[in-house]
């Protein structure tokens, strides 16, 4: 389904959350020990939605540095309402994930969770697909060495495109489950996508590092 265009989105986020949200032309590298205090431990989820993942992982781990990179601002706003413009641990990038070098100094993420990527279930849209060989060259450079990767999908089809990128690429494998809610890995977090999805079949998932 076609998500539908608000008029004036960009100019809202602005006026109602001017702390938390940034843009994509934005030059973030060396901003984050400003923003949290300091630059290590950051958890990046790309992909954000209306942020009900997010939103749950920072309250549950309040410690924490969340930044989510979303490119859709009608997916932005409900998330930010969720978070607040005084959340202390959370902030929200409105852009695409091939600007994750302008936003990000090397070796500064801990974590990166993909949730339920677009499939671009054509051949010839493959190089959009954000766990192509491409981004993982992206990720690679800005992921601490141990660093973490978190897939789920309900796709078949990219979950395997993913385990063969991520080996090529120098990731490994840690856990994978083909049926993850019903696995020791599911902690009950969910996306809102996600919880419309598992009612029709299972949710792929998989845990890869960045080895030393």
């Amino acid at each position: 389904m076609r998500l539908r265009s608000i008029p004036g989105i960009e100019e809202k986020i602005k006026n109602e959350f001017p702390r938390i949200v940034f843009f994509e032309e934005e030059e973030l590298r060396d901003f984050w020990p400003t923003y949290f205090g300091s630059l290590e431990g950051i958890t990046l989820e790309i992909g954000m939605g209306r942020g009900q993942f997010l939103n749950e992982m920072r309250l549950r781990e309040p410690k924490k540095k969340f930044v989510a990179v979303e490119m859709r601002n009608e997916m932005i706003y409900p998330a930010a309402r969720k978070f607040g413009d005084d959340c202390q641990n959370v902030a929200v990038i409105s852009g695409r994930a091939d600007y994750l070098s302008r936003w990000f100094q090397k070796e500064s993420v801990e974590r990166i969770f993909l949730n339920f990527s677009d499939p671009w279930p054509k051949r010839a849209h493959r190089k959009r697909r954000l766990s192509h060989e491409n981004y993982l060259k992206l990720y690679r450079d800005i992921l601490i060495p141990g660093g973490d990767i978190f897939f789920r999908t309900d796709v078949a089809s990219l979950m395997e495109f993913t385990l063969t990128e991520m080996s090529r690429c120098g990731f490994s494998l840690i856990d994978v489950s083909l049926d993850f809610h019903h696995s020791k890995y599911f902690d009950g977090i969910t996306t809102e996508y996600e919880d419309k999805k598992c009612k029709d079949g299972p949710i792929y998932y998989a845990h890869f590092i960045l080895p030393k």
